[in-house]
């Protein structure tokens, strides 16, 4: 059975400004301060009104619990190691990764402005979730911004069947005028993780040539990658693997992050910090900078592109982000739709940190 064949699965209404509480709850009574809190907040649960679901709300208990178990710190603010106009070399001190992550991006941003780019690495911290998020956050201030994190092993390279490098989520965002920000948020493998986690929990399959299983032959069963300590595949084979290594190089080596199978896994050692690396290089496109006509030109690439003439069956084409955009809308408008699945563990968190429930719609 493919992932297209599973049943349809039962799913619920849930109002953005319950799921933004309840998130914010989960995180201070974990021992993070409001302010760290509300920042962790916007990451997680707007990641998911764009429709990101592996990467969201999906995400928010395990982040409690890394709290709760001390891999991530709740009083980590980061530190400037050393720096250099626009280069900056950043400690985490094992903060929970979506806060470290959103705060080298404010702090990108800011070098950005003052010196026309911004380059930023960060060591010690945690899996920062969607990429995606930062680079979008970097293009709504005005910005071309790519984002990157290294991971654990979970990735087979050419030649290889057991997990040898990470799958190495990269974000690139960018602003343009007449439309969302441009923002395109990959990994190296042909899909990210969190999409066989999913699987895993709703009891499907995943499609031919997504995993591997321990002996490195193809499956479709997300437990060989899982709990058998599989491996994901690489897109396009030798390509996916070299882009791999790159990102490896500028969120792991250069930022004197851990490296490879010195990446801890946040999923399973929740206890212990991973000492992922980050990278950030930021331009500033804003309409004071040295580029000031960029944001037209992104727009009018982007016009180009959206007018090119469709395939058979094609209603439109899309620039990335502009789905993500549309998807945050309605949630914003009619509340954000989880399936059972996703809304279960949600609503037990919250029946435990003593949140009333909201009505829902089904």
């Amino acid at each position: 059975m493919s992932e297209r064949e599973v049943p349809s699965e039962t799913s619920v209404r849930v109002p953005v400004e319950f799921l933004r509480g309840l998130t914010r709850a989960a995180f201070t009574t974990a021992g993070l301060d409001e302010e760290s809190a509300a920042i962790v907040e916007e990451v997680l649960v707007r990641t998911s009104l764009r429709g990101v679901a592996s990467h969201g709300l999906h995400a928010v208990p395990q982040y409690r619990r890394q709290l709760l178990e001390g891999g991530a710190k709740a009083d980590a603010p980061l530190s400037v190691e050393a720096e250099r106009g626009g280069v900056i070399r950043v400690d985490a001190h094992a903060a929970l990764g979506p806060l470290a992550a959103s705060q080298a991006t404010e702090l990108a941003i800011a070098r950005a402005r003052a010196h026309g780019v911004a380059i930023v690495s960060v060591r010690n911290a945690n899996h920062f979730g969607a990429a995606g998020h930062y680079a979008l956050q970097g293009a709504e201030a005005g910005c071309i911004a790519m984002v990157a994190a290294n991971t654990p092993p979970i990735m087979a390279v050419t030649g290889s069947r057991a997990r040898t490098i990470g799958n190495s989520p990269l974000g690139f965002g960018a602003p343009r005028t007449g439309g969302v920000p441009f923002v395109l948020d990959i990994a190296m493998s042909r899909v990210a993780g969190g999409k066989v986690r999913l699987a895993l929990q709703r009891g499907a399959q995943v499609p031919f040539g997504w995993i591997l299983d321990p002996d490195g032959e193809p499956t479709t069963e997300p437990a060989d990658f899982l709990e058998r300590r599989g491996a994901l595949v690489p897109m396009e084979d030798h390509k996916g693997y070299g882009l791999s290594l790159m990102v490896e190089t500028l969120a792991g080596a250069l930022s004197g992050a851990a490296m490879l199978h010195g990446v801890g896994n946040w999923l399973y050692t929740p206890e212990t910090p991973s000492d992922t690396g980050y990278f950030l290089m930021l331009i500033d496109a804003s309409p004071d900078s040295l580029y000031d006509g960029v944001q037209a030109r992104i727009g009018e690439l982007c016009e180009r592109i959206s007018a090119a003439p469709l395939a058979p069956g094609a209603e439109r084409i899309l620039i990335p982000g502009e789905l993500e955009a549309e998807h945050e809308m309605r949630a914003l408008e009619g509340g954000l739709e989880l399936p059972e699945s996703a809304w279960a563990p949600l609503r037990a968190l919250a029946v435990e940190i003593g949140l009333d429930l909201p009505r829902t719609v089904r």
